[in-house]
């Protein structure tokens, strides 16, 4: 009962600060929940910056992961070279990667100059696919088997790279 007293203030400071990280994360949660195992009912066209055209359904057996993200994003900058390593290893296995940004193409293509992206990069320059799948904070990943989305998450995940691989080889190694 001492130390409480005696850390009384640090205590609460905590707890208001998980109580904010909570409310923060709550309504994102929830939001990504309504999209899980909601079969697209249309088919989705993305045009690459480099101007190749991506059909979903060109796509239909594979496991398709929409990662949406931006230049200015820490947690996206993080993200990225991980889902290249994961790339690399599972494309081979039936996974597509497709990164979305809705910034302006010349931001992106300065962004890219350096980074070593096998991946598609598309460009959402009318926020078409960013409203379609009701993102609301970035990174946000989707991932989509059989036309159908299996998973949603936002925010930087450490587990990302074992989830993906579950997905695609039902096996973490």
């Amino acid at each position: 009962m001492e130390y409480i007293k005696e850390n009384f203030t640090t205590i609460l400071i905590f707890g208001i600060l998980i109580a904010y990280l909570l409310y923060q994360r709550i309504p994102i949660y929830l939001n990504n929940s309504k999209l899980e195992n909601i079969s697209l009912k249309q088919d989705l066209t993305f045009v690459s910056i480099d101007g190749k055209i991506y059909q979903l359904s060109d796509l239909q057996n594979k496991t398709i992961l929409i990662n949406f993200w931006a230049t200015w994003c820490l947690p996206c900058k993080i993200e990225i070279p991980m889902l290249e390593n994961i790339y690399k290893e599972l494309n081979p296995y039936g996974l597509e990667i497709l990164g979305i940004s809705s910034e302006d193409p010349e931001t992106i293509k300065t962004y890219l100059k350096d980074k070593n992206i096998s991946y598609p990069i598309i460009v959402d320059k009318d926020y078409f696919l960013t409203n379609y799948f009701n993102v609301r904070g970035y990174p946000t990943i989707i991932i989509i088997k059989n036309n159908k989305i299996i998973d949603v998450s936002t925010g930087l995940n450490v587990l990302l790279k074992w989830k993906i691989r579950w997905y695609v080889n039902k096996s973490i190694f």
